[in-house]
């Protein structure tokens, strides 16, 4: 009887929501799915080549940036402060608060 009708019901749902989307799920997982992924992947790799020291040099320094003072330095209240004998930076109340001596200029 149970098998009776699971056959009705799927006779009946040809055109069902729930059945359209599985299928069209399935073709989904089929296009990106793994089945030939590794070997594409490979053959790009090796289309790719490794460039040369002196090229890969040659773009970093392409990309290379400057370092330039941040225009909102003026604002900062970051000191280099003397404690216990050590210079650390840090803000001009914190080096007040743990008794340091801001020193540089």
């Amino acid at each position: 009887m149970r098998r009776l009708a699971v056959i009705l019901v799927s006779i009946l749902c040809s055109g069902c929501f729930a059945l359209d989307e599985i299928d069209s799920g399935q073709r989904e997982m089929d296009r990106y799915g793994g089945k030939g992924k590794g070997a594409k992947a490979e053959a790009a790799v090796a289309k790719q080549e490794e460039p040369s020291p002196a090229e890969r040099a040659r773009q970093w320094w392409d990309k290379a940036r400057t370092f330039e003072p941040r225009s909102d330095d003026a604002k900062s209240d970051i000191v280099s402060c003397r404690v216990d004998g050590a210079i650390r930076f840090m803000s001009q109340t914190d080096c007040a608060n743990s008794g340091g001596r801001i020193s540089g200029s």
